[in-house]
């Protein structure tokens, strides 16, 4: 089978962070997430505006996964625009999804999409 995107580049890309946090994660040597049995996942959250805090995020982290031993072959991965949310959250997100809103209200860039949707849609009305 060949690949569809042979000779295809991309040049001039820029990621475009539109929130200012994020968490470390811990990445095991197999690729997998560092997580207890539950599923939560072992992380740090973080604004990434604050570049002193964020490397002592992430040294808490690894700290923290050596210390488990789970620090061979493994790093710390920055997860930009995450954020860790409890149970209650979590099934206040499903309910609002449910009813046709945006599900996390601190999704700025969901808010701005549904915005721009209205703006067009006032603009082709008129």
């Amino acid at each position: 089978m060949s690949n569809p995107n042979k000779g295809l580049r991309t040049t001039n890309r820029q990621q475009i962070q539109e929130l200012p946090w994020g968490m470390w994660v811990w990445e095991c040597a197999d690729g997998l997430i560092l997580a207890n049995e539950n599923g939560d996942i072992m992380h740090v959250f973080c604004s990434d505006r604050e570049p002193l805090r964020m490397q002592a995020a992430k040294k808490a982290l690894t700290d923290a996964a050596y210390h488990y031993g789970y620090g061979d072959g493994g790093r710390a991965v920055f997860w930009s625009g995450k954020r860790p949310i409890s149970d209650e959250e979590l099934q206040s997100q499903l309910d609002r999804a449910s009813a046709g809103l945006i599900p996390d209200p601190l999704d700025i860039g969901a808010i701005r999409e549904e915005m721009e949707g209205i703006r067009h849609e006032r603009q082709t009305r008129n």
